[in-house]
């Protein structure tokens, strides 16, 4: 009987030891759908089951068909689930498929449906009732999940408000704390030591959003082990130049790094002054000017072309200014030729009515980007030139489409960050905007440990791999966090005062 019990006990975990990428090759995992607090991830039940393929190299083409919109499978496959979780702990397993939630079945698709049933379960009762195909076959059946019910009440149920919001922040901010190293970083992912950079001053920013500094708050120690950790390694990104690797391209991603690494070290610095942190964030902002190319935008980093053959790209250009912006604020002097050749790159790229255009280039100018541009406006602002025409005409932009965040490119979670921002920074309108398109995606994104988790969209789908997912968990946590925080509240979050240069109230 006991040797029985060893074989149900395997059997019932199968599929929760991948979590949460599924079985890894390189950098590449599962690009999967997260089901919330619900504990587990899937794939269409309409499509092939994801296969483990290794990263494919150099140029690819792809065809991303956005027109469908974005309202989800509405046959889920459970493909991994998370260990002990409240779908495992239901008898849920991997190859079922869930085809709707709240009792209800999914018609004109998942993702609305399915976040309101777990809003309404958390809320409440803890109970959520799901409509479940066993191994995919056959009629479906009820199954009653038990999630834990939320220590807000009622609250739960309004997110991006309040306490239900704040219960989002404090969990997902003490998640940051546990998943960093004992030397203040994070470990490396997607693009060696730049992404370790980008991801520890990203969890920095999240910690300072959230109230605290390196004199006060529960996470003022994090805050200088990150400091510390950026000032040791910030230093060793290298310029990637051409000859790298045995190839004629530059690999260079430098200039994500010294970008995010200033926007975090100005913003602490602005609330804790600290010579230490000064020093490091002037070193970045000097490597910014000396990375600028001559277009007057930026490179992922120095160097010439890259693998796929193309130099600017402005959701850098955007972060750079950031970066500058913050720089100038503690008393670093960026030349203003660099300004200049910023802005004219800028207009050159865009089509006139403030929205920010991927480069300069003929192809990828005019055609504006809420990622891009909510950036660029942040970095504009950060230098003090929102009240420009071009900073007033972005500031605008972003108002309009601040829930456009499923037209970027690239990393879905990078637009979600800086669009999600840039409309609190902007005001109630925009935030409100912002919500209509994210907020179910927000829930979605939950995972029953505090972390958030990155989801397959149409770009993702038509090249087969998911930058979010390479990237990994510490980005999607860190990125929804950023946008959490960034409303300050009394006795809440502080935001982001120095990044959008609104001094709290």
């Amino acid at each position: 009987m006991r040797a029985l019990g060893i074989l149900l006990l395997v059997a019932a975990v199968a599929g929760a030891g991948d979590w949460p990428f599924g079985p890894r090759s390189g950098m590449r995992g599962w690009d999967l759908y997260n089901f919330g607090l619900l504990g587990a991830k899937g794939s269409d039940a309409d499509k092939a089951p994801p296969a483990n393929t290794p990263p494919q190299g150099g140029r690819r083409s792809f065809n991303v068909d956005r027109s469908g919109g974005d309202d989800g499978p509405v046959r889920l496959r459970i493909e991994i689930l998370y260990p002990e979780g409240p779908a495992q702990q239901a008898g849920l397993q991997k190859g079922d498929v869930i085809i709707g939630a709240g009792g209800k079945k999914f018609t004109k698709g998942s993702f609305a449906p399915f976040a309101k049933a777990l809003l309404k379960a958390e809320s409440t009762t803890g109970k959520l009732v799901l409509l479940v195909q066993k191994g995919g076959q056959g009629k479906a059946r009820k199954v009653e999940v038990t999630l834990p019910v939320s220590k807000v009440g009622k609250d739960a149920a309004k997110p991006t408000k309040g306490k239900g919001r704040r219960a989002l922040w404090e969990a997902s901010l003490a998640w940051l704390a546990q998943r960093q190293d004992a030397d203040g970083g994070f470990k490396q992912t997607l693009s060696g030591k730049n992404g370790a950079v980008v991801q520890t001053a990203m969890a920095g920013l999240a910690w300072l959003g959230g109230g605290s500094d390196l004199e006060h708050g529960p996470y003022k120690d994090n805050l200088m082990g990150a400091a510390e950790w950026l000032a040791a390694n910030v230093t060793q990104l290298g310029d990637g130049k051409a000859g790298e690797r045995g190839t004629k391209a530059s690999w260079s991603q430098s200039n994500w790094g010294y970008a995010h690494a200033a926007i975090f070290l100005g913003e602490l610095n602005a609330r804790t002054p600290s010579r230490a942190v000064l020093q490091t964030l002037h070193y970045c902002a000097r490597r910014l000017v000396e990375t600028q190319e001559a277009s007057g935008g930026w490179a992922h980093g120095p160097g010439g072309p890259n693998a796929l053959g193309y130099v600017e790209l402005n959701i850098v250009t955007g972060l750079a200014l950031g970066g500058l912006g913050l720089a100038q604020q503690s008393g670093y002097e960026v030349p203003k030729e660099t300004i200049e050749r910023a802005e004219a790159y800028l207009i050159e790229s865009g089509s006139g009515d403030g929205g920010i255009a991927y480069s300069a280039k003929p192809g990828q100018r005019g055609q504006g980007n809420i990622g891009r541009t909510a950036g660029t406006w942040l970095g504009y602002l950060a230098l003090g030139r929102g009240k420009k025409p071009l900073g007033k005409k972005m500031g605008s932009w972003v108002n309009r489409n601040a829930d456009k965040v499923l037209g970027g490119h690239a990393s879905l979670m990078q637009h979600i960050r800086l669009a999600g921002v840039a409309a609190h920074v902007h005001g109630r309108a925009a935030a409100k905007k912002y919500w209509s398109t994210c907020e179910r995606d927000l829930v979605l994104a939950r995972a029953p440990d505090g972390s958030f988790q990155p989801r397959p969209w149409a770009e993702t789908i038509g090249m087969g791999s998911n930058t979010d997912v390479s990237f990994g968990e510490v980005w999607t946590t860190a990125a929804w966090t950023l946008v959490l925080v960034s409303q300050p509240e009394k006795g809440g979050p502080v935001g982001f005062p120095a990044w959008s240069a609104k001094p709290p109230k």
